[in-house]
């Protein structure tokens, strides 16, 4: 098989392609002189994209805040990314041993974010600065080990 007949490397890797149907029929018989539809290219593009983010949870719904989760070992930390529609100081933060609840986002609407350990929400600590909402919470210690005693029956 020439070079010139082969698909391209990426086309033959990529799994979208290799369970969707490529618009062309047959690429080995593509050549240049072929002249192709500009509106059949943007329908094609515009549904690829439609299709692939239907169902995508990694977007936050516009009442709900970006954020990411950083864990160290002393610490976790929450960074939240504020939009501009959202006024800062409407926002406050309430945090319990596994949970924060940030309240005062657009239509009364409450996020409630999961920690992956626990903390001690007294000693917690928020701040804003440049459209960013930092929580940093230490986390409980697990303790000391207490030796306790077997009784043999």
């Amino acid at each position: 098989m020439s070079s010139k007949n082969r698909l391209p490397e990426w086309l033959t890797q990529d799994s979208f392609f290799s369970s969707n149907p490529f618009p062309f029929k047959d690429l080995n018989n593509l050549n240049e002189d072929v002249q192709l539809d500009p509106a059949f290219i943007e329908d094609y593009v515009r549904n690829t994209i439609k299709q692939a983010m239907s169902g995508n949870d990694i977007l936050p719904s516009p009442s709900e805040l970006r954020y990411e989760t950083f864990d160290t070992h002393k610490f976790l930390v929450v960074k939240c990314h504020v939009p501009k529609r959202i006024h800062p100081e409407n926002l406050w933060v309430q945090v319990n041993r596994t949970h924060i609840k940030i309240n005062g986002l657009p239509k009364e609407h409450v996020q409630i974010i999961q920690l992956p350990a626990p903390v001690q929400p007294s000693q917690s600590i928020a701040t804003y600065k440049q459209s960013s909402l930092q929580i940093k919470m230490p986390k409980l210690s697990s303790g000391r080990y207490h030796d306790v005693h077997i009784r043999f029956l």
